[in-house]
């Protein structure tokens, strides 16, 4: 079983997103991921923790002023990776950064039907 920590109101909107879409958490979470790549139908240039360099990670969507790419956090969550464990094996990354990251997926996704898994 996958364990990740959020706080209730983006645990639920992950959980509700998935559940609409009739998808586990997990599958969500890889799909959430997919959407973290080079050419991916979520427009992260809308987030205000990330950025894309053309010149940096193959053009990769990563967090503002690193080189680790966004697609880290959903897939290392994916795996059963807490919050808090990502936090300490990335250096640079933070809490609000991932909240961040959670956050605007979970609010783009149940906006856009388009984006359905």
């Amino acid at each position: 079983m996958t364990v990740i920590e959020l706080p209730d109101e983006q645990a639920e909107a992950l959980k509700a997103g998935a559940a609409a879409r009739g998808v586990t958490l997990e599958a969500w979470l890889k799909q959430l991921s997919e959407f973290a790549m080079p050419g991916a139908a979520l427009d992260w240039s809308r987030c205000a923790a990330v950025e894309r360099v053309p010149e940096r990670v193959g053009g990769a969507w990563i967090f503002r002023n690193s080189r680790l790419p966004v697609a880290v956090v959903f897939e290392n969550l994916e795996d059963g990776v807490t919050i808090d464990e990502l936090v300490e094996i990335y250096e640079g990354l933070t809490r609000e950064m991932v909240e961040a990251v959670l956050d605007f997926a979970a609010r783009s996704l149940a906006a856009s039907p388009a984006l359905s898994l």
